[in-house]
């Protein structure tokens, strides 16, 4: 009981010390600023409001205050001999927080970017335009998802099987300096337990890359989550 009470306490000074070190950044200061001012190289060329790419307070397009008027397509799913989604409580298409990401990073092209529920009136309602035609490449994953990591499953689910050597829930999330609610929205493995799309900063305050929850340096974002 003694060592159990040790390995207890040890973990939670752990995760104090990983939220102390991973604290919210400023969207202003990330990619995912499209303003016109932002010096991003993907960017408006006619709205400097940084929000209403995503959100808008009125006529949303549902949960949470969605501005993008988007239908998402059926994705093929990752799979493997070794991991199928179906078995863990899930279907390996994206759930409504991923479908949010994929209404932009969907395709390389920049529809879904201009079709807003609600446009900027500081433009008189005009829709957006951009300086670029396509996002990058790389941010274009398709709706072929079986060259990407599996999201649209129950995480507790797979972390009950000791085959894939996974932290419950409560500790991956920890690791991240995050909660489980946080990191697992519904219980499910999503864009969003690895990505912060309003970014965060790390030790010394630097942006943490890629948006991600965690720095992946020495693969400690991979460790968060995979006990190997």
């Amino acid at each position: 009981m003694k060592k159990l009470a040790l390995v207890l306490a040890v973990t939670a000074v752990i995760a104090l010390a990983v939220a102390g070190v991973y604290a919210a950044s400023d969207i202003r200061n990330t990619k995912h600023n499209l303003a016109n001012w932002s010096g991003n190289q993907y960017r408006s060329t006619n709205y400097n409001e940084v929000c209403v790419f995503c959100h808008t307070p009125h006529m949303a397009g549902g949960w949470p205050l969605w501005n993008r008027n988007y239908t998402a397509p059926t994705f093929i799913a990752y799979s493997s001999v070794m991991f199928d989604p179906q078995n863990f409580g899930g279907s390996g298409q994206p759930d409504e927080t991923s479908k949010l990401c994929f209404s932009c990073h969907e395709q390389q092209n920049t529809a879904t970017t201009k079709t807003l529920f609600n446009t900027s009136n500081l433009v008189n309602g005009a829709a957006p335009t951009f300086n670029f035609i396509k996002i990058h490449a790389t941010a274009a994953l398709g709706t072929d998802l079986r060259d990407d990591h599996p999201i649209g499953f129950n995480y507790a689910a797979a972390a009950a099987n000791t085959t894939y050597e996974l932290y419950n829930a409560n500790q991956a999330a920890a690791n991240m300096g995050e909660t489980a609610a946080a990191v697992f929205p519904g219980g499910q493995m999503t864009c969003s337990s690895c990505h912060d799309v309003h970014g965060k900063v790390g030790p010394g305050g630097t942006v943490i890359p890629v948006l991600l929850r965690r720095s992946n340096a020495s693969s400690m974002l991979c460790w968060s989550c995979h006990n190997k």
